[in-house]
């Protein structure tokens, strides 16, 4: 096992085991790096500016370089970051025809706001340009779960989705348009923030699943003949993809639609075309993940419940341990979801938190005994 205490950002972004801990992570691997982080908070700045800048590689070049040529576009990025921080912008002119310069944001962010931004969490990077915030955010991330478990996304708008083995899900950085729009294929369970001025849209090859804010399932596997939505809270509408797809260029077109309310679901056969509602007959599929635990704490540190969080899905909870420390929580979850834990967990603690960059974010000022 290498010996992580000594790398570099630079050196950290290159590593095999750190980037998939990034782009694709496993609840063994998350668990190896936020165990690691634990024990060397002194690395902290180095492991997350060095998670961004693969991060932010990865959503632009993941289509179109090698893996090897990503690797060197991340060594060049760290290099020219750290002539920056150095004081020396001259040599930065050497390379400016270079394709490097179509993510020049991330040189600023890892070089100035980023490392600023990670050794005092307080403070939070601002992009270069409107221009490239645009740019930013119309990037498509594509999250494949590649591993046996559920695997956890969070999205811009603190919505959650939840992707069985083999799924993946397409969204954009930050949900700037009108609507918000993911692409699924495979199966993925969505707790979905409120927001009634900007819908959120599931399309899968045959429908689309339109909500203001609410938690279901969307079941769209391409072995099996049909695609199935399951509603656990909230109202859902189902389109076929082709009805909606009239209703957007025509709104007063008339076209099917099913409204599913708890514990309703709708079936769209592939063969016949047809969609349907009913009555949810497997109760377990609107659980978030497959494999739904009950967890007891009793009087445990606070921390030792992130850390728990954090393995069973798979997901970075950054917190202030040393404000933290006083912080004990006695607690039983059984059903509830990712997001109603966090919450009951901050409110014990007087604490809140955000969603930042597929991130769960706490701010605390401390507990006192």
């Amino acid at each position: 096992m290498k010996d992580y205490r000594f790398q570099t950002v630079e050196e950290l972004a290159t590593d095999d085991m750190f980037r998939t801990w990034v782009i694709a992570p496993t609840p063994e691997i998350s668990s190896f790096w936020l165990n690691w982080l634990a024990s060397n908070p002194q690395k902290s700045a180095d492991v997350y500016a060095a998670r961004e800048l693969v991060a932010a590689v990865h959503e632009i070049y993941s289509d179109e370089l090698p893996e090897a040529m990503l690797q060197q576009e991340i060594q060049e990025i760290a290099r020219l970051a750290e002539l920056r921080k150095n004081g020396k912008p001259s040599s930065i002119l050497q390379v400016i025809n270079k394709p490097i310069w179509r993510i020049a944001a991330i040189c600023v962010l890892i070089s100035g706001l980023g490392l600023a931004f990670y050794k005092n969490q307080n403070n939070r990077a601002v992009s270069t340009s409107a221009k490239s915030d645009i740019e930013a955010n119309d990037v498509l991330i594509v999250r494949e779960n590649h591993t046996t478990h559920d695997m956890t996304v969070l999205l811009s708008d603190n919505s959650i989705a939840t992707l069985t083995a083999g799924s993946t899900i397409r969204y954009p950085k930050k949900f700037t348009n009108k609507v918000r729009k993911v692409t699924l294929t495979g199966e993925a369970f969505f707790d979905v923030a409120k927001n009634p001025e900007k819908p959120f849209l599931v399309y899968t090859d045959e429908t689309v699943t339109k909500v203001l804010g609410t938690s279901f399932r969307v079941k769209a596997l391409e072995k099996e003949n049909t695609v199935m939505v399951l509603v656990k809270t909230g109202r859902v509408s189902v389109y076929p993809k082709t009805a909606y797809e009239r209703l957007e260029t025509k709104p007063d077109h008339n076209v099917a639609v099913i409204v599913l309310s708890p514990n309703q679901q709708a079936v769209f056969n592939r063969k016949e075309n047809r969609l349907e509602k009913g009555i949810v007959i497997d109760r377990q599929l609107l659980s978030e993940l497959s494999d739904q635990k009950e967890l007891i704490f009793d009087d445990k540190p606070v921390s030792q419940v992130f850390k728990t969080l954090q393995e069973i899905y798979g997901i970075s909870i950054v917190y202030d341990a040393a404000a933290l420390t006083q912080c004990n929580i006695t607690a039983q979850f059984s059903d509830e979801n990712l997001k109603q834990r966090i919450n009951a967990i901050c409110q014990a603690i007087g604490a809140s938190y955000e969603m930042v960059d597929g991130r769960i974010v706490i701010s605390s000022s401390g507990c006192t005994q």
